[in-house]
């Protein structure tokens, strides 16, 4: 089963030959908005209906504009068709997204992963990921609950990608309700 992730919205259409102004939701939108590169169609919550083949959009040109990115696909022609699109979407395949440094990873990647703390075992699992101004946030299903904890450096001892497990260090009344 594939895996997808939002990357992109569509904020208007831009011009006569149907592109538009993306929000970019991506870390590396060089990368995404590329011409040649495949994306897909999402709709207004960000969700892939039916068919993913049919959801596919291929990218024609992207480039950066003021704090958006003009981005044409070659299933959209013209002004009209692309501003049905407002509001939209769109969504990259997982497999497509670019390897992360080695010191960091997607945040999508955190929502399943295990929770301890450390020196005293499991605790829960990951069940969403939240951007808040002073950070990521975490909200981790326990057996009594599901408390919210801060990715701060003071709170998180390390991540171990092969083990899929967050290690928290012990502190008191962090994963109280």
């Amino acid at each position: 089963m594939r895996d997808y992730v939002i990357v992109g919205k569509v904020r208007r259409a831009h011009g006569v030959r149907g592109a538009w102004a993306v929000e970019s939701l991506s870390a590396a939108p060089d990368v995404i908005f590329t011409s040649g590169a495949v994306i897909y169609a999402g709709d207004r919550k960000g969700e892939i209906s039916g068919d993913a083949t049919a959801a596919l959009l291929h990218i024609e040109d992207g480039r950066p504009m003021n704090k958006d990115w003009l981005v044409r696909v070659t299933e959209v022609t013209d002004r009209d068709v692309a501003e049905t699109w407002r509001g939209r979407y769109l969504l990259a395949d997982t497999a497509d997204m670019p390897e992360p440094d080695d010191d960091e990873m997607y945040i999508f990647a955190l929502i399943g992963m295990q929770v301890e703390v450390d020196g005293q075992g499991h605790v829960g699992e990951v069940r969403d990921v939240y951007e808040a101004p002073q950070g990521l946030i975490l909200e981790v299903e326990t057996a009594t609950g599901r408390p919210l904890v801060p990715w701060r450096p003071e709170i998180i001892e390390r991540v171990d990608e092969e083990r899929n497990t967050i290690v928290l260090k012990p502190l008191d009344g962090l994963l109280d309700d």
